[in-house]
């Protein structure tokens, strides 16, 4: 008899709205950011993020633990655990996340690992590559022996039976994915439009522009594209003419979770056209995915100028070395050419430049045209405000925007905001 197959790579279908309230319905206390890290790291090594929850729901006991393992371990699948042994322990959910996508990126592929990343899983060596590509061979490998020996004679008779360690997990990840039919409020996830220089770095010159100036007028109108024609959720690095520091710039798209970063700047130095850039390595992979769909569709829209293409590019740039997540770098014509120059000084080609880029966006992150936020900008932008003062720090309230807080969290966040302003906190 033929046993079904289910691959361990590929793109994950449940939104971290949806993992949340699945969770949630049996263990009210859990941290959506395990479902984010989840969601992220996944998408980084090709690994189904959200089967790969579902596999920790089946490890941990819907998140409650209460075995060996601990909570603080934020060991997730119980990587090093036997019975008696708690496994091995991760300093951040993040590590933790890491370890247990690796290992099954260990079983499911031959692959060298995403270019910058290290091995965090202590246990990554220790497994045959490629052994395990779908979720019901990792029965007698993950888990051994992987199905109930008093119920059946083999593993041969489980797997056809689809009662293994991996059809459990599939069980789960179906009734996942089958509430994500049902509507839910859904926060879109995050695009960071990075201005390129500012402030007191002034960036190339010529044509008697200044390159910050630009990259400021195109990043506000990409917002304003994406928000407006495809309601897009959007936070800027920038939004005025301020300096902030390459890392700085990174760590605020980490520190808002963001799902794109895409980064602007106008080059320099004799040549003409347009080119972008996405980080060593990662062309073949879903960063190089999103990035030739933004560059074909600028590139379309400034062939009709008869400005060149000069091509899809790698460079080691902090913006995107440091960034967590999918990052493109653009240079949007030369400043110091005559002809790219005057394109650039003309409003008018800003603005349809500005269109195609948020188009490009829009189509990489599969945005549809004409459908209104189900939670306004303005609600998430506040909020966000709030966490990033400290006022409010359990993230759970990120998923409860249309819920009045009690009134000892108002206590709290007014408490804190007065710590604040007196000097007494700690920011």
């Amino acid at each position: 008899m033929a046993v079904s197959q289910h691959p361990i790579m590929g793109t994950s279908l449940a939104s971290l709205d949806v993992i949340t309230a699945f969770i949630r319905k049996v263990n009210p206390s859990f941290n959506p950011e395990i479902a984010r890290q989840f969601l992220t790291v996944g998408a980084k090594y090709g690994v189904r993020g959200d089967a790969a929850v579902a596999q920790s729901i089946h490890e941990t006991n819907w998140f409650r633990f209460g075995g060996d393992v601990k909570p603080e371990q934020n060991n997730f699948a119980g990587i090093g655990a036997t019975g008696g042994v708690p496994g091995n322990s991760f300093p951040t959910i993040k590590d933790g996340v890491t370890a247990q996508i690796q290992h099954l990126f260990a079983y499911a592929s031959k692959n060298s690992l995403p270019a910058g990343e290290a091995v965090v899983d202590p246990r990554f060596t220790l497994v045959t590559r490629g052994i395990a590509p779908n979720w019901e061979d990792l029965a007698g490998r993950w888990a051994v022996p992987g199905y109930d020996r008093n119920k059946y004679a083999s593993l041969q008779a489980a797997l056809e039976a689809g009662e293994t360690y991996g059809h459990s997990i599939l069980k789960l990840y179906d009734g996942m994915t089958a509430a994500d039919q049902v509507p839910v409020p859904t926060v879109k996830p995050l695009i960071v439009i990075d201005a390129g220089h500012g402030g007191t770095d002034s960036g190339a010159t010529g044509s008697g522009l200044l390159e910050k100036d630009l990259t400021l007028a195109l990043a506000l109108q990409v917002r304003d594209r994406l928000v407006n024609e495809y309601a897009a959720n959007v936070k800027l690095t920038r939004s005025t003419d301020v300096f902030v520091a390459l890392s700085d710039r990174a760590n605020l798209a980490n520190g808002w979770g963001a799902a794109y970063f895409v980064s602007i700047h106008i080059n320099a130095g004799g040549g003409e056209g347009f080119e972008s850039y996405v980080y060593p390595g990662t062309s073949s992979g879903v960063t190089g995915q999103k990035r030739t769909i933004v560059h074909d569709t600028v590139v379309h829209y400034l062939n009709t100028l008869g400005a060149a293409d000069r091509g899809k590019k790698e460079a080691d740039f902090a913006v995107l070395r440091e960034t967590d997540m999918s990052a493109v770098l653009l240079e949007n014509l030369f400043i110091d050419n005559a002809t790219d120059g005057s394109l650039l000084g003309n409003s008018d080609v800003l603005t349809n430049l500005a269109n195609a880029i948020g188009d490009g966006v829009a189509k990489a992150m599969g945005l549809n045209p004409g459908i209104q936020p189900e939670i306004p900008v303005w609600k998430t932008e506040g909020v966000d405000w709030l966490y990033e003062k400290g006022l409010l720090t359990d993230p759970a309230w990120k998923d409860k925007l249309d819920e009045p807080l009690p009134l000892w969290a108002e206590a709290v966040v007014l408490k804190r905001l007065y710590d604040l302003l007196s000097g007494d906190g700690t920011q």
